[in-house]
């Protein structure tokens, strides 16, 4: 079926679920550093099952992968078994992806691509910021190559690495003077001119892609390290104990009023004597 510049392609059981997920990939609003995807046809092919996603894709992602996006084709690949809300997240990350190599025209850095389609899709939220700082404060540290690797590695390690990946995006994006992506335009534009992402950091933020590196490391450490995960931990741990002492408070209150209706006007007998 078509659905304005989208073809899209589903089993027929899912015909229904295509057609809305075409109608939001038409109707996508504009991405972060880049705007609104260009007048150009997408394919949207939905997979009912694992087997058929690992066979469109090729068998080339982890098998925790859910999304696959193919720029060049303009097409992107959703594992459709999942409910609709993951997949409308799904699509939105997968067309950050299609947007952003369509305005750059090459391939970037692994990081820097699933940061910028986790931030363009909206997927950095508070739980993710107190999972990673968890994982931080057990000690997992990497640098963008091995992020790069992990992203690619089983189902943990990658989860890890999307977050990390997504706070590399967000600390540029913090440098270009936005938040949620807005401040991305400007590095952007650069990696769409210079012939290197190295060129475009130098441009924009005047260092170098290791100059970034070490500035981000510090960056996660102070933000999101044992002490950040020790004052959000307790955090929770202070306001889940204050609704639990309001609620006895509570609780208390309410005995106390049940039992002086019931003493009210009551009288204890004597006691019977015994009998045989």
């Amino acid at each position: 079926m078509i659905v304005g510049r989208v073809t899209a392609v589903a089993w027929p059981p899912q015909q229904g679920l295509a057609a809305a997920l075409a109608d939001a990939a038409d109707r996508a609003p504009p991405f972060p550093g880049v705007g609104p995807l260009p007048d150009r046809r997408i394919r949207l092919i939905l997979a009912p099952t694992r087997a058929k996603f690992d066979s469109l894709t090729r068998g080339r992602l982890p098998s925790w992968s859910e999304g696959a996006a193919f720029p060049d084709a303009g097409t992107v690949v959703l594992l459709s078994a999942g409910p609709p809300d993951r997949l409308t997240a799904a699509l939105r990350h997968e067309l950050a992806h299609v947007a952003l190599r369509w305005r750059v025209r090459r391939v970037l850095p692994l990081w820097f691509e699933e940061g910028y389609a986790a931030v363009a899709a909206g997927e950095w939220d508070r739980l993710d910021a107190l999972r990673l700082n968890w994982q931080l404060a057990r000690g997992v540290h990497m640098d963008l190559d091995e992020l790069d690797r992990a992203l690619r590695g089983d189902r943990t390690d990658a989860e890890t690495a999307y977050g990390l990946a997504t706070t590399a995006v967000l600390l540029l994006d913090r440098w270009g003077g936005g938040r949620g992506g807005r401040g991305l335009g400007l590095l952007i534009a650069g990696l769409a001119r210079e012939p290197t992402f190295d060129a475009a950091l130098r441009a924009t933020y005047h260092m170098t892609q290791d100059d970034f590196e070490s500035r981000w490391q510090r960056d996660v450490a102070q933000r999101y390290g044992w002490v950040s995960w020790a004052v959000a931990a307790g955090a929770f741990w202070a306001t889940t104990g204050l609704v639990l002492v309001w609620l006895v408070r509570v609780r208390r209150r309410r005995d106390r009023e049940r039992k002086a209706l019931l003493d009210e006007g009551w009288a204890v007998s004597e006691p019977d004597g015994p009998t045989a």
